[in-house]
């Protein structure tokens, strides 16, 4: 890739035998159940991809051909003239991502999602380009202004917020819209969107549902990251929204969670002493009740319960157990303090840890989600992280809205989307909001608790 560009349209007249992603599509044409951007409802069945009318509050179904559409091609660097079908409204999207560099794997499996969503919501006019960003701020820039300069409409990536401050100004300067994958909601700005999940929605979301369970007393132990900071703020937030109280809030060195910070967190030393002052005043007593309350006092480590009832923790893999390993440790009883996490947890196999069974953290719908990692399993052979179906979702979004006539004007609708990963709707300040489910961390995995909801009750 030599410019750092490829290009891919739907033709009527074949497809390009050299890329073996496109040969993969067109011999599974027939078997792909195309959702595209749509949970099995009756838009499905519409004869154009298109945009569905909603009833206020509902998100829109953006609706895939029933037939199997045309294939995707993916040709070489040189960007040759547009090929799509007379009088078919020409859309052409700029995907920027990374296919060199450190982050090339990621930009690998947007790059396929994106392809597979061409496929599926088969818009002929739709023109799909492909620009290296290798990861950096300074690639991000040139990819930018090179999809200008080559009549892009629509930005979809990229993946890092340095790079999506880069592409920013060449965008706004030409009108262009960006998709960008990012979960920095410091990144947005007029007309440039983050698409990644952020951890201000997970989180009041997760302590929302607690506090409809009568959990009152929220804590959080996060690690010291950008993170784990994001996190805790958002937990302020998120008590003051459910008339709920944050008590206690402490950080961690992620590559060596401390005993002294959990230790403070879980109030131990006043907790310990208390139990050793009941035991002294119980110690020499004739009294036979006495006698069994200093026994039962023996098989204790602390008197009384932390000051909270919920703990966030929004950390995962090695830290998170032994984090929670020091919360027993320190005397916390996972049975009366209801442990909550964030979307990490969606890739964790927690179910062998005792101390997390019951705990709960917010997840995207599985639904849509389920099906496209079957899809894109078939198609390429092995499965995609949930970072593919941002293009996927995106990719689609574009595809469909291109139809309309309407231009980008309606990535901003108020009753929003239904993509893969459930309901979603992008702000006019650049944000977007997830309708999420909550889950619960069982023995055998997690099942839902509380499903996602389904439409946008609140306008902007």
């Amino acid at each position: 890739m030599n410019d750092r560009v490829t290009r891919a349209v739907f033709r009527p007249d074949g497809y390009n035998t050299a890329t073996p992603s496109a040969g993969n599509l067109f011999r599974r044409a027939g078997r792909l159940a195309a959702v595209a951007l749509a949970l099995a409802l009756a838009a499905c069945a519409q004869p154009r991809p298109t945009v569905t009318s909603a009833p206020p509050g509902r998100p829109a179904q953006i609706a895939p051909e029933q037939q199997p559409p045309q294939v995707a091609a993916r040709p070489p660097a040189e960007l040759p003239p547009a090929e799509v079908p007379p009088g078919v409204r020409e859309a052409r999207v700029a995907v920027l991502v990374p296919l060199s560099g450190e982050a090339a794997s990621a930009g690998q499996a947007l790059r396929d999602a994106a392809l597979l969503a061409q496929f599926e919501v088969n818009n002929p006019g739709l023109i799909l380009q492909f620009y290296d960003t290798r990861g950096t701020a300074e690639g991000a820039r040139a990819a930018a202004q090179q999809a200008s300069d080559h009549g892009a409409g629509l930005f979809v990536g990229p993946l890092f917020s340095h790079s999506v401050q880069a592409v920013t100004a060449v965008a706004q300067a030409r009108g262009i819209p960006v998709l960008s994958f990012s979960t920095d909601a410091s990144a947005v700005s007029a007309n440039v969107f983050v698409t990644g999940f952020l951890i201000g929605p997970q989180v009041e979301r997760v302590i929302g549902f607690a506090a409809e369970q009568g959990l009152q007393r929220f804590a959080v132990l996060a690690p010291d990251t950008a993170y784990g900071r994001a996190a805790a703020e958002a937990a302020q937030g998120a008590v003051a929204k459910t008339g709920t109280v944050l008590t206690r809030t402490a950080f961690f060195d992620p590559a060596k969670p401390s005993s002294p910070a959990i230790r403070d967190l879980t109030d131990y030393t006043r907790r310990k002493a208390a139990l050793e002052r009941e035991k002294a005043s119980l110690a020499g007593s004739a009294d036979p009740a006495a006698a069994a309350r200093l026994k039962e006092l023996e098989r204790q480590d602390t008197l009384g319960e932390p000051d909270f009832d919920a703990l966030l923790i929004p950390a995962s893999g090695t830290p998170l157990r032994q984090v929670i390993s020091l919360l027993k440790y320190y005397d916390v009883d996972p049975a009366k303090v209801k442990i909550l996490g964030t979307l990490l947890w969606q890739d964790e196999n927690l179910g062998g840890e005792p101390a997390l069974e019951g705990a709960w953290f917010p997840a995207a719908s599985r639904v849509g989600y389920d099906r496209f990692v079957a899809r894109f399993t078939e198609t390429y052979g092995h499965a995609p992280t949930q970072l593919a179906s941002l293009a996927y979702d995106s990719v689609a979004l574009a595809a469909a809205l291109a139809q309309t006539g309407e231009g980008w004007s309606r990535l901003t609708a108020n009753s929003g989307f239904v993509g893969v990963n459930g309901a979603f709707r992008l702000n006019p300040n650049g944000q977007i909001e997830r309708m999420l489910a909550v889950r619960e961390i069982s023995r055998s995995g997690s099942r839902e608790v509380s499903p996602a909801p389904t439409r946008f009750i609140q306008s902007y």
